[in-house]
């Protein structure tokens, strides 16, 4: 076959032009590590490459939520830390407070003391976060949820909704606690009923105070609150009856209207659907009165932190001393013991979401080392290989180019 000097010299230039460019990409290769440059490198690798880099960047978006909701929930449990230590210091004022040896003067310092300790809780529940949110606003996280009212009443205008935060394709966690449930839904240490007492003056061996009062019925609940637990003097002994708001006498077990019963400390007194335990010396002519919401059929089962502050605040600005107050100093104790432990419990779930976010950041962080581990096996250079192949490339260019060299002047006449 007979090939034209013209076309002898395309192929030529053509051959050591191709030789050369691979060689350049070899040393690219080289210099950046990266064996999958192109997709025309090797099509299948590099579909899986983009997989694998696509998901790496979830895992890295995932990680940055990690991160964030793990600085918005310290900030909450710091919050919640701060609370609960004020509730400790509130229920420190008053155990100070029952001293009968204060005098007036010291009451109203502790009053204002505590009316301090209640300003610094609602500057704590209306908290914001590194971008200015109000934290526990629910949805509603431009506008302060607790305002105080005229008469001193703190009330909640946010909603009950939770904020999530996606950390994995199928995991996502709350970065909340809405404000009506930290703030206003404390489990009530009595059970169903708020109560309230009026109790004859006189010495005691122990105050009357009433230790629970639940609806034991819900199917059950006599009409007719708030509900009246009623002593009175039956030849020497004290007997007991719960009527409703019109002085009848409630049902028993057996539909028969109660009657006057003995009373027992620590016996529950159960009538219609409600129990109530006491504890403590009763007289004839007490009456406590019980009130909740058992239409419900749950009572009213939580109360509100800063109606309980009020309540204790209103107990140092009175007397204190009647047989009536200090069985109420009893319960505004029990009260605040509940506050604590409520907060507690929400603290608590804030470390079990963080201890979700870093168990998920683990996982993550096992996730990327197995995903670059593969990437890597179908990216990543091998050089060993690579400075073969570009050696091969090298000699086989010089040879070509060694060849075309000698070749190009060739003639008949250098052999006449």
């Amino acid at each position: 076959m007979r090939i034209s000097t013209n076309q002898f010299y395309q192929n030529s230039l053509q051959h050591i032009t191709n030789k050369s460019n691979q060689a350049n990409q070899q040393l690219d290769k080289l210099s950046s590590g990266v064996r999958v440059q192109t997709a025309a490198d090797d099509p299948v690798a590099a579909n899986g490459i983009m997989s694998y880099k696509q998901e790496l960047n979830n895992i890295a978006r995932y990680q940055n939520n990690i991160n964030m909701g793990e600085n918005r929930l310290r900030r909450e449990e710091s919050i919640l830390t701060s609370a609960e230590n004020l509730s400790q210091q509130a229920k420190e004022l008053m155990l100070k407070a029952n001293n009968g040896a204060y005098t007036a003067q010291e009451k109203a310092a502790l009053s204002s003391e505590l009316t301090s300790r209640i300003d610094e809780l609602l500057d704590l529940a209306n908290s914001r976060d590194e971008f200015g949110d109000y934290i526990f606003a629910g949805f509603q996280t431009d506008a302060a949820p607790f305002s105080r009212q005229a008469n001193g009443d703190v009330v909640y205008q946010g909603d009950s909704g939770q904020r999530e935060l996606a950390i994995s394709d199928n995991v996502k966690v709350g970065l909340n606690h809405d404000g009506n449930l930290v703030f206003g839904q404390v489990p009530n240490p009595k059970g169903d009923f708020t109560v309230n007492y009026n109790l004859q003056d006189g010495v005691r061996e122990q105050g009357l105070v009433v230790e629970r009062a639940v609806i034991s019925d819900a199917n059950n609940v006599p009409a007719g609150q708030p509900y009246a637990i009623n002593f009175s003097d039956n030849a020497g002994v004290t007997e007991v009856l719960i009527t409703d708001v019109d002085g009848n006498a409630l049902l028993d077990k057996n539909g028969d209207a109660m009657t006057p019963q003995p009373y027992t400390a620590g016996q529950p007194i159960n009538a219609g659907g409600v129990s109530v335990t006491l504890t403590g010396e009763a007289k004839a002519g007490d009456v406590i009165t019980l009130t909740g919401n058992p239409a419900s059929d749950q009572g009213q089962d939580t109360f509100d932190v800063f109606a309980a502050l009020n309540r204790a605040k209103e107990w140092l600005d009175g007397d204190g001393n009647t047989a009536s107050e200090q069985s109420e100093f009893a319960d505004i104790l029990d009260e605040l013991d509940a506050v604590g432990g409520h907060f507690t419990r929400i603290r608590a779930d804030t470390g079990i979401r963080m201890q979700r976010l870093d168990s998920q950041r683990e996982t993550h962080a096992d996730m990327t080392l197995t995903l670059d581990k593969v990437r890597g096996g179908m990216e990543d250079l091998d050089y060993a290989q690579a400075i073969g192949d570009l050696n091969q490339t090298m000699v086989a260019l010089q040879a070509s180019q060694s060849v075309f060299g000698k070749l190009q002047g060739m003639s008949l006449f250098n052999y006449i």
